[in-house]
């Protein structure tokens, strides 16, 4: 997995340092929070931590179901209908549904009751008041994970597709849409979903440990 989110964690490094830079800058300008709204470019900068954390999911969802089934008794059965790599490899598009799709179809697991994803977000997201800065934290679980993670493919979809007909609500902590409906990113946004990827990895690899008995026992990592 870090191999596969070395350009999102690059983009994202450069997201931190010219919003740092641009808080300085306001600050010595006499804004003494050094807030306010982002240059166009910090808002691309981070639709590209999204696109790129979404294909990282993708990559790795892929490699995982092909080095497991190596372990798994009758997951080694031909399925040319089902191909995992290549341009028909059933992952294009890494939602929940297709994700969970893949696993059972090689496995009979569905990893989408094992996911459990915290984020960072602003009290406004939450609540509708307050700051939209980063401030507070929000657990997804079960439906609302798997509903958490197909709300930053669509985002990935909506940028690199223009796929404006199954754009995604509004999803505190991943995704703010602005009044007239367009998706909206900010930096934490961005980091959030590189912190989703690497938790949904981290738990379907324990869950499909515990599923595929000759996997467990040799992780290292505690779901906490």
């Amino acid at each position: 997995m870090p191999e596969y989110l070395t350009d999102a964690s690059r983009l994202l490094g450069i997201v931190e340092e010219r919003n740092a830079e641009l808080a300085a800058r306001r600050r010595g300008a006499g804004n003494r929070t050094g807030a306010g709204q982002p240059p166009a470019a910090h808002k691309s900068l981070n639709r590209a931590v999204v696109v790129a954390s979404v294909g990282a999911l993708e990559a790795f969802c892929e490699d995982l179901a092909i080095r497991a089934r190596g372990h798994a008794p009758g997951a080694l059965v031909g399925r040319p209908w089902y191909a995992i790599e290549g341009s028909r490899g059933i992952v294009q598009t890494p939602s929940s549904n297709n994700i969970a799709k893949l696993f059972w179809t090689y496995f009979h697991y569905d990893p989408r009751p094992d996911w459990e994803l915290q984020v960072t977000c602003g009290w406004q997201e939450l609540s509708g008041t307050g700051t939209n800065s980063r401030g507070t934290t929000t657990v997804y679980r079960g439906t609302a994970a798997a509903e958490a993670l197909d709300a930053v493919v669509k985002v990935r979809h909506g940028f690199a597709h223009q796929d404006r007909a199954n754009a995604p609500a509004k999803t505190p902590g991943l995704v703010d849409l602005t009044p007239t409906g367009k998706l909206s990113l900010q930096s934490h946004h961005a980091a959030n979903s590189i912190r989703l990827v690497v938790q949904t990895a981290i738990q379907t690899v324990h869950g499909l440990s515990r599923h595929v008995p000759a996997l467990s026992g040799k992780l290292r990592w505690k779901k906490a």
